[in-house]
């Protein structure tokens, strides 16, 4: 009989998490006052905090499990506002300005990353890519066609090709220039530092379960303790307190699926976005050997979403 490999990890585990040390925060044991509680200890909720501690604000930090370890801490750590084909859609559904808004708000939170980490000197793998979304058959290349004068009435700058540098059926690709990619762990362990510094408080395995109304609002958590605060920064992945958008109706479980592989020829630079179906998101990132790991994302399913 073969003896089994107990050193294999009994699920799977990202990239991002391993070789790492992160810090740990006791679970709420006692009621709290605080000027802003922010629920999701993710890039959204550390972002926050940080943000908001820098600005002399009293900020409490809470996660229903361990911070990192949610969305961010699985994701293909992409820093890019192209998401897929949706500048040619948005300017239907909401017109060319708002289109435009929801580029430059994407493109200013890629800035955001650049500068924290040329401020705090992060080493988090931060490297400029182009990010490619390409198609392999004849409805999808009419779709890049109509993405890239999207581009061009925003302002965004793209270009065409009719392949992309692998050995991948392409018949169109748009490529938004100098997007980025990095090590999204490295890059927010670094703030957590900044926010204790300034005073902000951090609670795991601690559950929001509802927000009561008051002045100031409530949050009661499953500790059985309470934390009042002036405003509530809801940055967890599903909206806990679901009393008016009856999210739980509206919303299902989706899930991607990731490989990570060494590759015999070099790895041509880029981030890769397939526009037919199943999706597929392909990157690279340097290993701390400085080999380079070649990851592709095939989505299934996409990430959680919410029904129209």
């Amino acid at each position: 009989m073969t003896e089994k490999n107990t050193d294999l990890p009994r699920f799977p585990e990202p990239y991002w998490r391993s070789a790492l040390t992160f810090p740990s925060f006791s679970k709420l044991d006692t009621d709290l006052t605080t000027d802003v509680l922010i629920v999701g200890g993710g890039i959204t909720g550390i972002t926050s905090a940080y943000l908001l501690a820098k600005q002399g604000v009293k900020v409490t930090l809470i996660d229903a499990g361990v911070i990192l370890n949610g969305t961010t801490g699985h994701t293909t750590a992409k820093i890019t506002a192209q998401h897929g084909l949706i500048y040619d859609q948005l300017i239907t559904d909401h017109g060319e300005e708002k289109a435009k808004l929801y580029y430059e708000a994407n493109s200013d939170g890629m800035k955001l990353i650049k500068d924290l980490v040329e401020e705090h000197s992060i080493d988090c793998n931060l490297a400029a890519q182009d990010a490619y979304v390409y198609a392999n058959t004849d409805e999808y290349k009419i779709k890049i066609q109509n993405e890239l004068k999207a581009y061009q009435k925003l302002g965004i700058r793209g270009d065409y090709a009719e392949n992309i540098p692998f050995s991948i059926p392409c018949k169109a690709a748009v490529i938004m220039k100098d997007q980025a990619q990095f090590h999204p762990l490295k890059y927010l362990t670094s703030l957590i530092s900044t926010i204790l510094d300034a005073g902000g408080t951090i609670y795991e395995r601690t559950t929001a379960m509802k927000i009561e109304d008051g002045d100031p609002p409530t949050v009661l958590t499953d500790t059985g303790h309470s934390i009042k605060s002036n405003q509530v920064i809801v940055a967890s992945h599903f909206p806990f307190n679901d009393e008016m958008g009856l999210y739980f109706a509206r919303v299902h479980v989706d899930r991607s699926y990731v490989l990570g592989i060494k590759t015999e020829q070099e790895y041509p630079g880029g981030m890769y976005y397939s526009a037919d179906s199943p999706t597929r998101s392909l990157r690279y990132t340097e290993l701390d050997n400085g080999e380079n790991l070649y990851s592709s994302a095939a989505t299934v399913i996409k990430q959680a979403r919410a029904s129209r």
